[in-house]
């Protein structure tokens, strides 16, 4: 069974982009929380469904989730959460100062 774990930017995403999602809508936030938990779970048994995204980093694959994409490297029996973004923002400058 693999594993998932957040980098601190992807757990500081969560909580903003869930912050200001339940300013308005609370139950959606916390649905939105549990879709992402629920969909890393299924992506950390199989690392290699993600769209790759190695024009932004070496390794680097995600996934959408509504308007946002979960990024994450594959690593030994699982994934590693990198960031959680906004589909429109910046892609590669968001990654600009990440170290995984």
């Amino acid at each position: 069974m693999g594993y998932y774990t957040f980098s601190d930017l992807a757990v500081e995403d969560i909580e903003q982009i869930c912050d200001f999602i339940a300013e308005t809508n609370i139950r959606f936030s916390s649905q939105l929380f549990d879709t992402i938990r629920q969909k890393c779970k299924l992506v950390a048994n199989f690392p290699n469904i993600g769209k790759n995204y190695d024009w932004i980093d070496s390794n680097l694959c995600g996934f959408i989730i509504h308007d946002y994409i979960v990024f994450y490297y594959p690593v030994e029996n699982g994934i590693k959460i990198a960031r959680i973004i906004h589909g429109k923002r910046d892609l590669k400058l968001s990654f600009e100062d990440f170290h995984g």
